[in-house]
């Protein structure tokens, strides 16, 4: 998520959504299951970054569906006030495009879990920016008090320079928040930019990730030196282990979005970024399938869904 600091999905009716299938290895057996896990192939419309009105709303949506995409992440901040006002009109946008909505980001605002229904959606993603801690919980608390009413899931966003920098922070919040759902979004750029192993952190909170980011990281540097501006680009020109991530994911069972959700786009016009990053990451995870996914079971002490 650019958080701003001071596809392929089947639920519409009648649209078959490309997936990737990839067999699921069994952790007990140790050996290959028949079922078949799913992820979801996403794009944020970050990289088409301020959106002025509905106009240029339908055209960053149409442009994502043309590319192969079948579901989309609303960045809401970057929406422009009318849009953010007239939820009847742009909530509508992306199934007029033939997309889902896997996901929304949110703000601490109580009343974001109204907006992330209005797109559809059941899961709102949060970067955290306070100048402690404790205000922190204090603001995720009431937000995931409010969210859990409206059945929104409440995605917890470890960012470069933010308040979720550690383990222990997500921990915190997430203790403090219960019962109230929170659960996690995997950003492998930013953890790599926060020096926390990935996979590690995939194992962690297998329980508890509810969203996937897929951007790359120019090059590894204190994070106080990286430039949110130059040094998120796209997808394998950067340190990253993309690869690595999807693996940790299979391992996992995990069959959410997989979104694609680069904030600057360093070559050329938008398109050409969202293009060359939708292509890289279907030849990393492999080909599209078309078998019945496998059910996930629900994580243990987290009520059934939800981003």
């Amino acid at each position: 998520m650019r958080c701003i600091v001071p596809a392929m999905i089947q639920g519409l009716v009648g649209l078959e959504r490309p997936r990737w299938d990839s067999p699921i290895i069994n952790p007990r057996r140790g050996a290959r299951s028949e079922e078949t896990q799913i992820m979801i192939l996403s794009c944020s419309t970050i990289t088409w970054g301020e959106l002025k009105d509905i106009n240029e709303f339908d055209r960053a949506l149409a442009s994502i569906r043309a590319m192969g995409y079948s579901d989309v992440g609303i960045e809401f901040p970057l929406l422009s006030p009318s849009l953010q006002r007239d939820l009847a009109r742009s909530g509508g946008a992306p199934k007029r495009a033939g997309l889902t909505v896997s996901a929304v980001a949110i703000d601490a605002s109580p009343e974001m879990a109204k907006i992330v229904r209005e797109f559809g959606s059941s899961v709102g993603w949060l970067c955290l920016f306070e100048t402690d801690i404790e205000s922190a919980i204090e603001k995720t608390k009431k937000l995931s008090g409010a969210s859990a009413k409206a059945g929104v899931d409440v995605a917890l966003h470890p960012h470069v320079r933010s308040s979720i920098e550690t383990t222990e922070d997500l921990d915190r919040i997430m203790k403090a928040c219960a019962p109230n759902r929170t659960s996690v979004c995997v950003d492998p750029a930013h953890l790599t930019g926060l020096d926390i192993d990935v996979p590690k952190f995939i194992e962690r909170y297998k329980g508890s990730i509810s969203l996937v980011h897929f951007k790359d990281l120019r090059s590894k540097k204190p994070q106080q030196e990286i430039d949110y501006a130059t040094d998120f680009v796209d997808l394998g020109e950067g340190v990253a282990d993309l690869k690595g991530t999807l693996m940790a994911l299979r391992a996992i069972g995990y069959s959410g979005a997989v979104m694609v959700e680069v904030d600057y786009p360093q070559k050329g016009v938008v398109e050409v970024s969202a293009r060359k990053n939708y292509d890289f990451l279907v030849s990393i995870a492999g080909p599209a399938g078309r078998r019945t996914p496998a059910r996930r079971p629900s994580p243990a002490g987290i009520q059934t869904r939800r981003r």
